[in-house]
């Protein structure tokens, strides 16, 4: 990896994070985190659909997309949920994540086709 894919990942990871950190502040952590893992399945599946030079994928998918979701925030928060045995909150982020995700890579997927 060169100095300059190494830099684009990093400032892309900053804005990713920066992204999913706005939408928690706006719509709420759990809201927040639907969004954004949501937006960035759509961004994933676009990128893989489109045809960028390697290094530009790379800084859009792990850099952007990689700090714009995160799945790991969702374990815990489902953890949290069983733990507090909120079954229904529980339930329902985990489906709106699986459905929400699947739907909006699929989306991404279509608009980088039609390019």
């Amino acid at each position: 990896m060169t100095t300059r894919v190494a830099t684009a990942v990093l400032i892309a990871a900053v804005i990713g994070a920066g992204a999913r950190w706005t939408l928690g502040v706006i719509a709420g952590e759990s809201c927040g985190l639907l969004a954004a893992n949501i937006c960035g399945c759509i961004l994933i599946g676009w990128a893989s659909s489109s045809r960028h030079a390697k290094w530009e994928s790379l800084w859009f998918t792990v850099g952007l997309c990689g700090s714009l979701t995160s799945f790991a925030a969702l374990a815990v928060s489902l953890g949290a949920a069983l733990e507090g045995q909120r079954w229904s909150f529980a339930a329902l982020i985990a489906l709106a994540t699986i459905v929400g995700c699947g739907v909006g890579f699929d989306l991404g997927k279509s608009l980088g086709d039609r390019q």
